[in-house]
């Protein structure tokens, strides 16, 4: 017999103002970039590293040497990153967050790219 089953799982956000203050204070953290070069997507955040959504959990050792792991996809009502940061959060991986503005508020607001 065929189920299905309902996860909910909290996701911790981060606004475009509190990115940049980790990024100004050089702070311990990982940003990942989900998208890479999907669907003609030409940037990313300077400074990211970018690991496409359905390599992350495999990967997920690469990120454990930071206090935080911010994960970013294309927009707000992009569910890439919030898969993933879910995704990492089952499996007890810390300090997971998402950025839902993502590649294009962060274009929309002028602030450094770099081509992917």
């Amino acid at each position: 017999m065929p189920y299905s089953l309902d996860w909910c799982v909290p996701l911790e956000c981060i606004t475009k103002d509190e990115l940049l203050e980790r990024i100004e204070k050089n702070s311990n953290f990982i940003l990942v970039d989900t998208i890479g070069k999907f669907d003609g997507n030409r940037y990313k955040i300077k400074g990211a590293t970018t690991i496409p959504y359905p390599e992350v959990v495999d990967r997920r050792r690469e990120l454990l040497e930071y206090d935080e792991i911010i994960i970013y996809c294309t927009r707000k009502r992009c569910t890439a990153s919030k898969k993933v940061a879910g995704a990492l959060n089952m499996l007890n991986v810390p300090c997971v967050k998402v950025y839902e503005g993502g590649i294009e508020e962060w274009v929309e607001y002028n602030l450094p790219v770099e081509e992917v």
